[in-house]
């Protein structure tokens, strides 16, 4: 038998495969670069997500120290606790507390009982070498009427049921003192029956005065500036 003779390509099939070839090589080169590009864009996608993560967490911690900071020497955000200053202040409302605040007659003063370490809402109502007392409803501030406008609702109905809303009092029976002394504050609550204050307690010192109460943030529906 004779072996048959593989019969040579012509030259348009050598180009033809030729060219099969190089497209092929072409096609895996485009695909590993593909693949080497994508992989690359991973990398630095995540690369740039742990930058941004790292700018944020920064800022963040940068802000809350800051925040902190001001806080500690400039305000306060405590909340109302008690029925002492109704209606002006119910319980939970949160407030904003200016620590750099000038403590002025009818002033909300935020502050801190020295003996249990409380912290407290009260009225300022007697300023330092001041005379006071209550008759009929009306203070007398160094024997000078004085107007207490934020309770006028309840001295209107007081009045109109024949009652008092703040019972007569003078400086010199409850403290046993003619005047407020020097460096102390006579404070009231607006809650005047059932409001625990300077009545009860005494003066509050001027060093626990922790800042001026200049508004209620929350509830948002009831936010008042005082």
């Amino acid at each position: 038998m004779t072996k048959s003779k593989r019969k040579k390509p012509s030259s348009n099939e050598r180009i033809r495969t030729t060219s099969k070839k190089t497209r092929n090589h072409h096609k895996r080169k485009a695909t590993a670069v593909r693949k080497k590009t994508t992989r690359y864009g991973r990398k630095r996608k995540r690369k740039n997500y742990k930058k941004i993560m790292l700018e944020l967490t920064i800022t963040l911690i940068i802000s809350s120290i800051l925040f902190l900071l001001l806080s500690f020497f400039t305000f306060s955000l405590p909340k109302m606790e008690g029925y002492s200053m109704m209606t002006t202040l119910e319980d939970r409302d949160r407030l904003f507390v200016n620590k750099l605040g000038a403590v002025k007659r009818f002033s909300l003063v935020y502050y801190k009982d020295p003996v249990s370490g409380a912290k407290s809402i009260r009225r300022i109502i007697g300023l330092p070498f001041e005379s006071l007392y209550y008759k009929n409803d009306q203070l007398f501030i160094n024997d000078t009427e004085t107007v207490e406008r934020f309770i006028d609702k309840q001295l209107t109905t007081s009045k109109n049921s024949n009652s008092t809303f703040t019972k007569d009092f003078s400086l010199n029976e409850v403290l046993g003192n003619l005047q407020v002394p020097k460096g102390k504050y006579f404070v009231l609550g607006d809650n005047r029956s059932y409001a625990t204050d300077s009545r009860t307690f005494g003066y509050i010192d001027e060093k626990d005065i922790i800042g001026v109460i200049e508004l209620r943030i929350f509830p948002l529906h009831r936010m008042t500036h005082f």
